[in-house]
C-alpha cells in the first residue's frame, strides 16, 4: 500500500563515513561537535584518550560556547559508550561527561587517569598466581579505593562504583581513612592483614 502511504514512509539514504582516513588534525580542523564524537571513536585503548590533552584551546572553547545544551547531553551520552567500550572505570567515563555537559571542555582531560580496569585486574591477578597469591589484586582494590577516598567518595559510594561489598570495601577504606592526607597503599595492605 505504498500507493496509500508512501507520503509518511521515511525515505533517507546511509552516509558512510571513513573515519579511519581522517587524521586528529583533519578533524580538529572541522571543529564541531561531530569532530569531538569521531576524535574520541577512533580511540583504540583507553591510553591514546590522554593523547586529546593536545587539542588546541581555541577547538574547545568553540565548543563550550556555540554548542547548545541539548547537544551536550547528547554528545555526552555518545561519549560514555565509547569510552565504556575501552573499559574505562565508570567514575571516569562519569568525570568526563560531567565535564562536557558543563561546558568544562578545557578540562575533560586534566584528571584522566589512562588504565583499563578488566586488564588491570587481569595483569594483577597474573602477578598474584605467579607468586602464589592474590596480594597484587588486593594491592589494586587499596589503591583504588584510596583514589576515590581522595575524591570524598563514601565507602558505599566506592562500593557501588567498584561493584565490591561494602564488607571488603569497609576495613580498607577505614584503615586507609586514618592516614589521610598522607595515604600509603602497603601500609594499608600490611594493616589489613595483620588485622586478619
Amino acid at each position: 500500500m505504498s500507493d496509500v502511504f508512501g507520503d509518511y514512509i521515511p525515505s533517507f539514504h546511509y552516509l558512510v563515513v571513513p573515519l579511519n582516513q581522517y587524521s586528529k588534525q583533519d578533524l580538529i580542523e572541522k571543529n564541531d561537535e561531530l569532530s569531538l564524537i569521531f576524535l574520541i571513536n577512533q580511540l583504540q585503548s583507553s591510553s591514546e584518550f590522554h593523547d586529546l590533552k593536545d587539542i588546541p584551546k581555541e577547538y574547545t572553547e568553540h565548543l563550550t560556547e556555540d554548542t547548545p545544551d541539548y547537544l551536550l547531553k547528547i554528545i555526552g551520552k555518545v561519549i560514555a559508550v565509547l569510552l565504556h567500550k575501552l573499559n574505562l572505570p565508570d567514575e571516569e567515563v562519569y568525570d568526563i561527561t560531567d565535564q562536557i555537559t558543563r561546558r568544562k571542555f578545557s578540562m575533560m582531560f586534566d584528571n584522566f587517569q589512562a588504565y583499563d580496569v578488566q586488564e588491570t585486574r587481569r595483569v594483577s591477578r597474573e602477578e598474584g598466581r605467579i607468586e602464589g597469591k592474590i596480594e597484587g589484586e588486593q594491592l589494586l582494590l587499596i589503591k583504588l579505593v584510596i583514589k576515590k577516598l581522595e575524591k570524598n567518595y563514601s565507602a558505599e559510594q566506592i562500593a557501588e562504583i567498584l561493584e565490591e561489598s561494602l564488607d571488603t570495601i569497609q576495613p580498607i577504606y577505614d584503615i586507609a581513612l586514618r592516614q589521610a592526607p598522607d595515604y600509603n597503599t602497603d601500609k594499608v595492605f600490611e594493616e589489613l592483614n595483620s588485622n586478619k
